[in-house]
C-alpha cells in the first residue's frame, strides 16, 4: 500500500523527493486543492472510503499508510 501512496503522491505533489517519513504537508506542491486530488485518487485507487479528516498534513505518508491498512 505504501508503494501506491507514494506513486500518487509524487505524480499529485510533483514531488520526486518525498520519502515514507515526509510530512504531507513537506511536499513541493502540497495545498488544500492536491490534498483533495490525493484523497480522491487515492479512495479509487484503493477502493475504499476515506475520509478527509483520516488524512491529517502533519503525518507522514507511512503513518498514512499504516492507518489505512489498519482500517481495510
Amino acid at each position: 500500500m505504501l508503494d501506491i501512496i507514494m506513486t500518487l503522491a509524487t505524480d499529485i505533489f510533483e514531488d520526486d523527493d518525498i520519502l515514507p517519513t515526509s510530512r504531507l504537508e513537506e511536499a513541493k506542491r502540497f495545498d488544500s486543492m492536491n490534498l483533495v486530488q490525493f484523497i480522491i485518487e487515492l479512495s479509487g485507487t484503493l477502493d475504499m472510503d476515506i475520509e478527509d479528516e483520516e488524512v491529517e498534513k502533519t503525518m507522514t505518508f507511512a503513518e498514512l499508510a499504516n492507518n489505512l491498512e489498519a482500517k481495510k
